[in-house]
């Protein structure tokens, strides 16, 4: 599962958003837009202006949930919208990297259940976090048009709450025109 120090230093190299609605800037494409729930904050970090950007966002309580959201286009001759299969063979390998570190004994996929989009999960229980590291960890992706989106969710406490509020948070998720520069 991720390490602390990995995620601690994504949030310290992001600038803080904090709003309702998020828009992300996709080069050349439609800005992604994240419906944010109340209190929670999101920082997107883009280390190259045409890599993909990534989204930390963190509940209320940055120490019981923290969530990662990457979108990805295709490049090159890369095939132009991710498929069912491809999406859920992503899912399954993340959950099979996830499988020695779980308490589970097995990580069955689940589908996000998203009208519009198609998309895999799996939830994990880590038998051993590292101090100040999480408990929990929900990994997945989802295809909206040509974009694959990558998510990672890290909770502790209960998770069932926070967790289920992520999962609607991507289903949620929405491209609308890029917006203009003033």
């Amino acid at each position: 599962m991720l390490r602390t120090a990995l995620a601690s230093m994504a949030f310290a190299l992001c600038l803080p958003v904090l709003a309702e609605e998020l828009r992300v800037p996709l080069p050349g494409r439609d800005d992604l837009v994240i419906d944010l729930p109340a209190q929670w904050r999101a920082q997107v970090r883009r280390p190259h202006a045409e890599l993909p950007p990534s989204v930390a966002i963190s509940g209320p309580d940055a120490t019981a949930l923290q969530m990662l959201v990457t979108p990805i286009w295709p490049v090159g001759s890369a095939p132009r919208g991710p498929t069912a299969d491809g999406l859920r063979a992503l899912a399954q390998a993340g959950a099979a990297r996830a499988m020695p570190r779980a308490v589970e004994a097995e990580l069955p996929l689940k589908d996000l259940g998203a009208a519009d989009k198609t998309g895999y999960y799996f939830s994990a229980t880590d038998r051993a976090p590292e101090p100040g590291g999480y408990k929990y960890l929900t990994q997945g992706v989802l295809g909206m048009n040509e974009l694959r989106v990558t998510f990672t969710v890290l909770a502790n406490g209960a998770p069932q709450e926070p967790v289920a509020q992520a999962l609607d948070l991507l289903r949620s998720l929405r491209r609308t025109p890029a917006s203009k520069a003033p």
